[in-house]
């Protein structure tokens, strides 16, 4: 609220207080992220931490909702980073407010480099998406290839370290 005029500050925290907005104290955020932690698979949690925080790139099989889901998981800076490239080649020259918004989406994604482990609701941070490279998609026989891929790590129902896609 440091840019608004002290009339936009007053008028802000009126429209707040006759929607019934108010952010949420410590105890709301604690119990979201209990029920959010209950949903969670702790070993790809770890995995995920070691690729956002390390670099690291891991060759992995995601089981979810009847889908095969193959790839390397890679961080959110390295998924961000390919869509930021496409979209900069696909649309700077004719579209760049497309390419500008494009580019603040994607960099919103990535976490900030000095991410605390422990979050606001003073436990650790969980890390809600898997980003994978070089993807190979499969159901019922049917095979689609992806360059990247982004998923809920709550909706995986098992996953495999080390597994390819096979030719």
């Amino acid at each position: 609220m440091a840019d608004l005029s002290e009339n936009e500050k007053e008028n802000l925290q009126q429209t707040l207080a006759q929607s019934g907005f108010r952010p949420l104290n410590r105890s709301e955020r604690r119990n979201i992220w209990m029920h959010d932690y209950e949903q969670q698979d702790i070993a790809l949690q770890s995995w995920a931490r070691l690729v956002e925080q390390q670099g690291l790139e891991i060759e992995i099989m995601l089981q979810m909702q009847g889908l095969l889901v193959f790839g390397t998981m890679v961080s959110t800076q390295a998924y961000a980073q390919f869509y930021i490239d496409m979209h900069e080649q696909m649309y700077r020259q004719n579209f760049p407010d497309t390419a500008d918004f494009l580019r603040e989406y994607y960099v919103a994604l990535v976490p900030p480099e000095d991410q605390p482990e422990i979050g606001p609701e003073g436990l650790p941070v969980m890390f809600r998406y898997a980003h994978l490279r070089d993807v190979t998609i499969m159901s019922a026989g049917h095979k689609i290839k992806v360059p990247y891929w982004r998923g809920k790590i709550n909706q995986v129902d098992a996953f495999v370290i080390g597994a390819s896609a096979g030719e």
